[in-house]
């Protein structure tokens, strides 16, 4: 997302928060870099933020996950998701701190759990509009990938994920901020 694509994002942000469209950001590293004032127009229109460990902490600076939560929100997010690889996932929404404890998976390589974990969040987020279903779908997803080589294999159907939840269910636990 560079210049005219950037220039191009905002619009449709924009436009998106004009006409009450939901919108998920999933940010790179790369945007994160550029800092909170080049994002901040994004971030106040959006609805979903989703990101890494590192990346929350390059765009507001080094802190404890429920900091960087915290200070994600207050940019505009109404839902912040933090992942964090062997660590798990987080999320905030209504000043509640959702956490998702990964199993344990034989990683075979991690290219593609994120973008996993965020496509499937937010499939969660539209079929039920659950967080902590999209918690479970999203964790499952990339626990999925992570398993094989190669960011797309072994990225799971609904239907697939859905049996893989009920076989290896993700425990969330949840507490006010």
């Amino acid at each position: 997302m560079m210049q005219e694509s950037f220039r191009t994002l905002e619009k449709l942000a924009s436009y998106a928060k004009k006409n009450n469209i939901r919108i998920m950001f999933n940010i790179s590293s790369y945007l994160a870099k550029k800092g909170i004032n080049y994002l901040r127009n994004i971030l106040k229109k959006i609805n979903v933020l989703v990101l890494n460990k590192e990346e929350a902490s390059i765009l507001v600076g080094k802190n404890k996950i429920e900091g960087l939560l915290a200070k994600l929100h207050k940019l505009g997010p109404e839902i912040v998701a933090i992942t964090d690889g062997e660590n798990g996932a987080w999320v905030f929404h209504d000043n509640i701190v959702y956490y998702g404890k990964p199993n344990k998976v034989k990683v075979v390589e991690t290219t593609g759990a994120g973008d996993a974990f965020a496509s499937s969040f937010l499939s969660g987020m539209i079929k039920k509009n659950d967080i902590e279903f999209a918690i479970r779908l999203g964790m499952t997803n990339a626990e999925s990938v992570i398993s094989y080589h190669g960011a797309k294999n072994k990225l799971l159907t609904y239907k697939e994920a859905l049996g893989a939840m009920r076989k290896r269910p993700i425990k969330i636990t949840k507490r006010e901020l």
